[in-house]
């Protein structure tokens, strides 16, 4: 069936029943870029390519050696930064893993050697960021996975999973907040999200994202605030400052050519935006990212 489009877009893992593991290499210009869920756990690691992730009602950039845990049903994206849209896109590396509770039998995860891992599964239900800071180490291990065949790769498997685990997460979506949209709604949701990923540099009015929605800019505060726990003016400062700090992992750009890039107006207002965000001021971001 044709999707419609501007709606999350349910996804069908082509898992084989024969095989409890799916690994996918990520490849071409940029990655999937399109809100969608499915009922299997996903992780992913990033070779190449930086942009936002966003999931749930939350986001944060992506780089090189980033980490992605997303848990069962929840709408996600990755949105490429804009060179990976032209025809110089120096492309993107990554592998993702595909999975379930049972993947591996109704009592695997329940027995008390694992009790650990599924303590991961459980935070799982939300989506979470890993924090690999041992040289690159799990990094290594996801993107190896392809090279892994039978009993080898279920062993890789669970050792990513053990690695996860004793790794330090940053959590990304709240665990309470568990977003129902009616086909209505996840139409409009995705019609405002792709609309503001194409404009955030511009001065967006609530009138005009209302009428991207559909509805009068009361109805519309009231709609956003529903389904995302914040007002549209915060979703769309986390955005520039998500955006921002991408921007500062490079040294081509000033702080105050990073504050205009991504759609503020003035540079005090830019810095107290983005220390509330990262309690840490742009300049100071950019040192830790350096170091």
């Amino acid at each position: 069936m044709k999707q419609r489009p501007n709606k999350p877009i349910p996804f069908k893992i082509q898992k084989s029943e024969q095989h409890a593991l799916l690994v996918q290499v990520e490849g071409g210009a940029h990655f999937y870029d399109q809100l969608h869920y499915h009922p299997e756990f996903q992780i992913t690691a990033i070779e190449q390519g930086n942009g936002i992730f966003y999931a749930g009602n939350s986001m944060t950039s992506f780089s090189p050696g980033t980490v992605l845990v997303i848990g069962s049903g929840v709408p996600h994206l990755l949105k490429n930064a804009p060179v990976f849209y032209t025809a110089d896109s120096p492309g993107i590396n990554g592998v993702s893993l595909f999975f379930d509770h049972l993947s591996f039998g109704h009592r695997f995860f329940e027995i008390e050697e694992l009790a650990g891992i599924k303590s991961v599964l459980q935070a799982a239900a939300s989506v979470f960021k890993v924090d690999d800071l041992v040289e690159g180490h799990l990094l290594r291990q996801i993107l190896s996975t392809p090279n892994h065949k039978q009993e080898d790769l279920v062993i890789a498997f669970l050792q990513i999973l053990s690695s996860i685990r004793k790794a330090d997460k940053v959590l990304l979506n709240q665990i309470d907040y568990a977003p129902r949209l009616n086909e209505s709604e996840s139409g409009r949701l995705n019609a405002v999200l792709h609309h503001t990923f194409q404009h955030y540099q511009d001065e967006i009015r609530l009138e005009e994202i209302a009428q991207v929605a559909h509805l009068s800019r009361s109805q519309f505060s009231s709609f956003f605030k529903k389904h995302t726990n914040k007002s549209y003016i915060e979703f769309l400062n986390e955005l520039r400052i998500e955006e921002a700090c991408v921007l500062l992992q490079k040294r081509t750009y000033t702080i105050e050519q990073v504050c205009y890039e991504v759609g503020f107006k003035n540079v005090s207002n830019f810095i107290r935006q983005f220390k509330k965000r990262k309690t840490l001021t742009p300049s100071a971001y950019r040192k830790s990212w350096s170091s």
